[in-house]
């Protein structure tokens, strides 16, 4: 045998035996170059990355979130403000609203309920406030969230006669 033909012969028999090793299913052989993968729920992970999106934008707005957690089965946790930060209900309404829309519809891991007779329920008091002068839209299911961060922002609390309208509107049946 040729030189040369002795050195392919151990080329390949060297790579040969490299894919084997590589290519084994044996859970305790080490592979090369091998790097660990989780496998991650592609649904999980959507959450996540919405969470982020909304926690970022709150940021932008001038709140301080720490970044998101996922608990030990899955589920993405509510965003909690950073140790030590301290803001009002009304510093956070506006921020908050601009923010929403990333995690509109999250469960945070809890079951999504029937969502129904809250719809019907707030359908009864914008009609009630329109009834009355108030520009105020009927939610749906879908919208049901995004509506009552608007309705909390919009509505003119400050304003005695809307205060009284809506104290009438939400005690009617």
């Amino acid at each position: 045998m040729q030189k040369w033909q002795t050195y392919l012969f151990a080329l390949i028999a060297m790579i040969s035996m490299g894919l084997t090793a590589c290519g084994s299913n044996a859970n305790d052989v080490p592979s090369l170059g091998a790097t660990p993968t989780a496998v991650v729920d592609e649904e999980t992970l959507d959450d996540e990355a919405r969470v982020m999106a909304f926690v970022q934008c709150m940021r932008d707005e001038g709140i301080e979130f720490k970044d998101p957690v996922v608990d030990s089965d899955g589920n993405v946790q509510e965003p909690e403000f950073v140790e030590g930060f301290i803001v009002t209900r009304e510093e956070l309404a506006s921020p908050y609203a601009a923010c929403f829309h990333h995690i509109e519809g999250l469960t945070f891991g809890r079951e999504r309920g029937d969502l129904s007779e809250q719809v019907d329920q707030f359908v009864v008091l914008a009609t009630c406030l329109r009834d009355k002068g108030y520009d105020v839209e009927d939610p749906t299911a879908e919208t049901l969230e995004q509506w009552g961060v608007n309705f909390r922002v919009e509505f003119d609390w400050d304003d005695p006669a809307a205060m009284e309208a809506y104290e009438e509107c939400s005690s009617a049946d």
